[in-house]
């Protein structure tokens, strides 16, 4: 039994698989119909290409586990959500900061 079987079974590799396509799918669709500013995509386009690069090269996300010291996969997974999720507020936090300041300045100049 290889590294990679010993985490995940096919099922699961399939269904995570699903998944990330699903994300970008979804994204794509997203950005086509103009619901989703292409501004906005970068980082959820990044999230679900990890997603699926993950499932299909297992490895790395092992190697990278070793390499950081973490004793599980999960760990690191954990570890790359958290840090996913501190780069959206800090955009969502960019964005709206810049959003207040043009409010400020529309109603100044009304």
């Amino acid at each position: 039994m290889n590294t990679m079987d010993a985490y995940l079974y096919p099922r699961q590799l399939d269904i995570s698989l699903l998944i990330g396509l699903l994300l970008l799918f979804l994204i794509v669709r997203l950005i086509q119909k103009g619901r989703m500013d292409i501004a906005y995509c970068w980082l959820w386009l990044g999230v679900g290409l990890g997603m699926v690069l993950v499932v299909l090269r297992y490895d790395w996300l092992l190697r990278l586990s070793h390499l950081i010291g973490a004793v599980m996969p999960t760990t690191t997974l954990f570890l790359i959500g958290f840090l996913v999720l501190l780069l959206m507020s800090l955009q969502f936090s960019l964005v709206i900061s810049a959003h207040r300041r043009q409010i400020k300045r529309l109603t100044q100049h009304i």
